[in-house]
């Protein structure tokens, strides 16, 4: 393992600014994190116990890398939920990585309010991401918004932000379902629109 873990460390490490591939990244890194490093783990291959373990060491080793709390975070939700257990625990990880302004956690933090039911909180996390380009952020917060589940919180993007959130996405989906999905959104929120909501 370390020395595959070298060998991709290498690899990686050849772009400008990159990072040092971890055993944290290798085995909890999500794909469609713009921070990730390495070559990133879907949500059902994530093995957790290797993975809380790796990122445990990564975050003890290096505390203010908000990456490792993010995976970490992710480990502890995905480990808790097919166990059964609270996943609260890992929002403590994915809150400080939010804060210290992890795109892919602040999304992911939205979502996590959403599971307990707090949409205006999910908005606020949702809305950072989005603003910052996350194309899952853009698409969910205007899928909330079009939903009328914003309706009842503060800071709320207006009409004109979420079109140009549909239309930042437009330029980075990819493939006829996402296409079609924006579509749908789109549709949506021209009778918003016409509405005047």
């Amino acid at each position: 393992m370390r020395l595959l873990l070298a060998f991709f460390g290498l690899l990686f490490a050849g772009s400008a600014g990159a990072q040092t591939l971890t055993a944290c990244d290798w085995e909890a890194a999500h794909p469609s994190d713009p921070y990730h490093v390495g070559p990133g783990v879907s949500s059902k291959a994530v093995d957790t116990l290797r993975a809380i373990a790796a990122c445990e060491q990564a975050v003890k080793e290096d505390p203010a890398e908000p990456r490792f709390h993010y995976q970490l975070g992710r480990a502890l939700v995905y480990h808790a939920d097919r166990n059964g257990s609270d996943w609260r625990v890992g929002l403590p990880h994915l809150e400080e990585a939010a804060g210290a302004g992890h795109v892919q956690a602040q999304f992911v933090l939205g979502l996590m309010h959403q599971r307990e039911g707090d949409a205006c909180a999910a908005a606020k996390t949702m809305k950072r991401a989005a603003d910052a380009g996350l194309k899952a952020a853009r698409i969910g917060y205007s899928n909330d918004f079009l939903a009328g589940r914003l309706d009842a919180c503060d800071d709320v993007a207006t009409a004109e932000e979420v079109d140009a959130y549909l239309a930042a996405a437009g330029e980075q989906v990819g493939g006829w379902y996402e296409q079609m999905l924006l579509e749908v959104l789109r549709r949506d929120l021209a009778a918003v629109r016409g509405g005047a909501r």
